[in-house]
């Protein structure tokens, strides 16, 4: 079975938290810092908690998988109609590329190791790690570079955020290869002309696939 009851509940959790963080706390945090800020917001409290969460409440990630693509959906919708200015920005598509890029490695996973989604198995955090440091390595860094500089400045005091936050991370879920995929992940943020939404997430997810079965 795919699904189950309690995933659906557990999916309308999850579901109604990222809501929240979205359409609501994101806008408290804009007030009091900016739209940049409250976009690493939603990285972290929607996207970050949902990937620590799900495994422990649900039997499959299929209510992710679907739940993402449906926010990607969502979110590009509401560009081109009525954008949601607290956070959406008119030549930054960031907010798509995060659902997307969630979905699909999650996809990729089950679709190459059916059988991955319990804590038992390595390639559960294969998956995993790549969404985490997306959600709070990139997260961080941004929030850091905001302060630090006062714009958007792929600076070195992000990149070590970013890199003490994700390697430790990895180290401690799959020992030296997720140590060496936070160090290729911070690397992956700093390519430019390619939203970081999809470097960071999936250079470190085929750098992990590459290395974790060996």
């Amino acid at each position: 079975m795919l699904i189950t009851i309690s995933d659906l509940l557990w999916g309308l959790v999850l579901v109604a938290w990222v809501g929240v963080v979205t359409l609501k706390l994101s806008k408290f945090v804009e007030r009091s810092t900016n739209n940049y800020v409250a976009r690493k917001f939603i990285h972290m409290a929607g996207g970050g908690v949902v990937a620590v969460v799900s495994p422990f409440v649900l039997s499959s990630p299929l209510v992710i998988i679907v739940s993402s693509y449906s926010m990607a959906i969502f979110l590009l919708t509401r560009r081109r109609t009525k954008p949601l200015e607290w956070f959406q920005e008119r030549d930054n598509m960031g907010e798509i590329f995060f659902s997307l890029s969630f979905g699909t490695i999650l996809l990729i996973s089950w679709v190459l190791y059916p059988n991955f989604w319990h804590l038992g198995d390595r390639h559960l955090f294969v998956a995993l790690l790549p969404l985490l440091f997306m959600s709070f390595g990139d997260g961080i860094t941004g929030i850091i570079r905001n302060y630090v500089y006062g714009r958007r400045f792929k600076g070195l005091w992000g990149s070590l955020g970013m890199f003490l936050l994700s390697a430790p991370l990895g180290f401690f879920l799959l020992s030296v290869p997720g140590f060496l995929a936070g160090v290729v992940a911070t690397a992956a943020e700093l390519i430019p002309f390619v939203d970081d939404n999809l470097t960071v997430s999936f250079i470190s997810f085929l750098f992990l696939l590459g290395t974790v079965n060996l």
